[in-house]
């Protein structure tokens, strides 16, 4: 008997096999199944075993309300009733004498001493349950409220998979928003890396070609992590691409994509970017900063900051963006990133900083190592700050050198 309520069923099915097997073991008239709400305070019908549409078209059982169903689960075990259209602990009792059910059997579904519901087994005349039928129930009742737990859990991790698959596909999609390659420029050694957190993530960065010798450099940082942060991710990238394609003036650029984010999102989705041009042939890189962390440039050995004047992206839509422009000279590397670099954590909880940013850079460009080698270095130092503490956000960087 008990091997139809296990394995991992619907739970739907469990609880209607229950019925089918109440009302067959003790010859009863009809069976029930009546579960507690989400909040504790609601019995609510799920199942029922030769009971007409009509009666179970019943509001909830009200757990306050109901002297009966308060008396199952303070015994911890099977409480009769002789008639139900007579007792008034019963709340439908009128609806109960039109459906011609008299006595009543009610045991409750506990697992693990937490309580799921009722189950009750109605006979049509005035019966009595002698003790092995009262035995039987509360047999009956402990396996399928196992069975029930079990169905759950079951259908938690169904959903769970599920979601966790979903997540994983949304950020195979994600990560093919990347560029793969850096663009190759004359004079100009460009390298990249991206490390997401968690399977979606809210840094990105990108690589427009705008032609003659000139590219787009953008990084940018959304605020959160996960579904949300994605998807604003992918929204402002598509407003960058967008812009980025046909105008000209960078101020311009950060303005609409900025604009674009204030009329499509809520307060408090908000992000950081920093958006560049680079000129091979010219040799000058003009940027713009959206509240991003300020690039570290290295010149003759010494790291400074490129300061960036513009606020974030999203908080107000008259925001201005100022332009900047750096003359790019040889031997020159630049080093744009996200805060899940300067703000990766050690086990005592000493974040990386910008100062051990710029050590590293510093050291990276006097050993005169390629830009990839630049970021490989960058993020061996960083490991070997953190050591086995995990990184709480995504982690971007691009690193620029003049050849």
């Amino acid at each position: 008997m008990m091997e139809e309520f296990n394995g991992p069923h619907e739970l739907q099915d469990i609880l209607s096999s229950v019925t089918r097997t109440v009302s067959r073991m003790l010859k009863a008239k009809a069976c029930a199944v009546r579960l507690l709400s989400p909040n504790g305070k609601e019995l609510v019908i799920r199942a029922a075993h030769s009971i007409s549409p009509q009666y179970l078209d019943k509001r909830p059982i009200q757990l306050a309300d109901s002297p009966l169903d308060q008396k199952v689960f303070e015994s911890d075990k099977p409480v009769y009733v002789e008639d139900v259209r007579l007792d008034p602990r019963v709340v439908y009792r009128d609806q109960a004498r039109r459906e011609g059910l008299v006595s009543a059997l009610c045991a409750p579904l506990i697992y693990k001493k937490k309580r799921l519901g009722v189950l009750r087994v109605y006979s049509g005349m005035v019966r009595q349950f002698d003790w092995f039928e009262r035995q039987m129930l509360q047999t009956i009742a402990g396996g399928a409220a196992a069975a029930i737990a079990g169905a759950r859990l079951y259908n938690e991790a169904v959903k769970s998979f599920k979601m966790k698959r979903q997540l994983t596909m949304a950020g195979e999609v994600q990560r093919r928003m990347i560029p793969k390659d850096p663009p190759t420029l004359p004079g100009l050694d460009i390298s990249a890396a991206y490390v997401p957190h968690k399977e979606l993530a809210g840094d990105f960065f990108d690589f427009i070609d705008l032609g003659k010798d000139s590219t787009g450099l953008a990084v940018c940082d959304v605020v959160g992590k996960g579904l949300r942060a994605s998807l604003l991710m992918a929204s402002i990238r598509a407003s960058l691409r967008a812009h980025a394609s046909h105008v000209y003036d960078l101020s311009d650029v950060l303005q609409r994509v900025n604009q674009d984010m204030c009329e499509g999102t809520v307060v408090g989705d908000f992000a950081t970017m920093f958006y560049g041009v680079v000129n091979a042939k010219n040799r000058e890189l003009v940027y713009c900063g959206a509240g991003h962390l300020p690039p570290i440039l290295v010149r003759d050995g010494k790291a400074q900051d490129l300061q960036a004047r513009g606020g974030v992206i999203g908080m107000s839509s008259d925001m201005d963006y100022p332009a900047d422009t750096l003359a790019l000279e040889a031997g020159d590397v630049i080093l744009v990133y996200t805060d899940g670099l300067s703000e990766a954590m050690n086990f005592d909880d000493e974040m990386y900083g910008r100062a051990r940013i710029a050590d590293a850079l510093e050291v990276a460009v006097a050993q005169s190592y390629p830009a990839e080698s630049i970021i490989r270095h960058c993020l061996w130092d960083l490991r070997r700050f953190a050591g086995l503490r995990g990184r709480l956000d995504d982690l971007t960087l691009i690193a620029i050198k003049v050849l």
